[in-house]
């Protein structure tokens, strides 16, 4: 008898210790449900969740929380490094179990990707990746191979002007490391077509507007005869295809990244040669799923250190069989 006291006791003063440490923070735990599954909390910070390209992700990543049961916060960076760097901040102060990130600046996010991980919150790097080299450790990288990108659309323009012809280049957000990369995937495939000249690049941001500013500039200062095609890193080269269309300048072809409906259209129309085919929404899917095997202990259905999804080429010759991977 007096040893099933001492048992009870014993028992008692374990449950009260573990509740007062649960209450003081030093241990944490995540709910389950009756039948044992957690219940995991994600952080995902967008760098700028307004530009179009990230609705259809977003999408993707939500939808796949819901199935898989797990709480999804996003939360955008509006791109600015500082509100991305205090996004991550608040993560942490909540406790998530994991943060996936879409950062603007892959060596800018460096110094609180470090942060995360030294709090033992494991971090994902989704559609633009963090600068490893400096120390930073992140899971996996989910999203597409952007130096791959930039050689298919090398060999894109080598299609359209044949190997010799003058091109402009216009950029996404500078820093970026689609950005980055794209550029050195250009340069690369480029290397075999040394007649091909890029006689001026600018940076529009990712933003439509921007990019019809650019375009705008580049047809004023390359008349016709002097300007045989125009590259443009994302989608928001469309407008300014348009542009140039209504303006006459059919001499001009237009090599765009990524494949928006409106883009689709200018395919069809004739208004752009060709995009690489980017799709947002299984980025999304993949980087919930594959946080969720990495928490369940799953490391090694991961894929590391990059999960690569496939970047087809399409212009009007097989157009009809790739619907748009985002918009209406």
């Amino acid at each position: 008898m007096q040893k099933n006291k001492m048992i009870k006791a014993h028992s008692l003063i374990t449950r009260l210790t573990l509740a007062a440490l649960l209450t003081a923070g030093l241990i944490t735990t995540s709910p389950c449900d009756a039948a044992g599954q957690k219940h995991y909390k994600i952080g995902f910070m967008i760098w700028n969740a307004s530009i179009p390209f990230y609705s259809n992700l977003i999408k993707g990543a939500r939808e796949t929380a819901d199935k898989l049961g797990v709480s999804l916060d996003i939360q955008s960076g509006n791109g600015e490094l500082a509100t991305e760097v205090a996004v991550v901040q608040q993560f942490m102060a909540k406790r998530v179990d994991m943060i996936l990130l879409t950062p603007s600046d892959a060596k800018g996010i460096v110094p609180v990707v470090r942060q995360a991980t030294a709090a033992g919150i494991p971090v994902m790097a989704v559609n633009n990746r963090v600068d490893t080299s400096s120390g930073a450790k992140v899971v996996t990288y989910v999203g597409v191979d952007d130096v791959n990108f930039g050689r298919q659309q090398g060999e894109l323009l080598a299609s359209a002007v044949g190997s010799r012809g003058k091109v402009a280049y216009i950029m996404g957000k500078l820093g970026t490391s689609a950005q980055i990369d794209r550029r050195a995937g250009l340069m690369e495939a480029l290397k075999k077509y040394p007649d091909i000249q890029i006689l001026q690049a600018q940076s529009a941001d990712w933003d439509n507007a921007k990019a019809l500013a650019v375009t705008q500039d580049f047809l004023s200062r390359y008349p016709k005869g002097s300007l045989d095609a125009i590259i443009c890193q994302g989608p928001e080269g469309v407008t300014g295809a348009s542009f140039a269309k209504q303006s006459g300048r059919t001499d001009v072809k237009f090599i765009l990244g990524d494949y928006p409906a409106d883009v689709r259209n200018a395919i069809m129309s004739g208004t752009v040669y060709g995009t690489v085919d980017q799709d947002p929404m299984p980025q999304g899917v993949n980087a919930v799923e594959d946080a969720v095997k990495w928490l369940d202990g799953k490391t090694s259905e991961v894929q590391q250190p990059n999960h690569y999804l496939p970047l087809p080429i399409v212009t009007k010759d097989n157009v009809d069989k790739f619907p748009p991977a985002w918009g209406g």
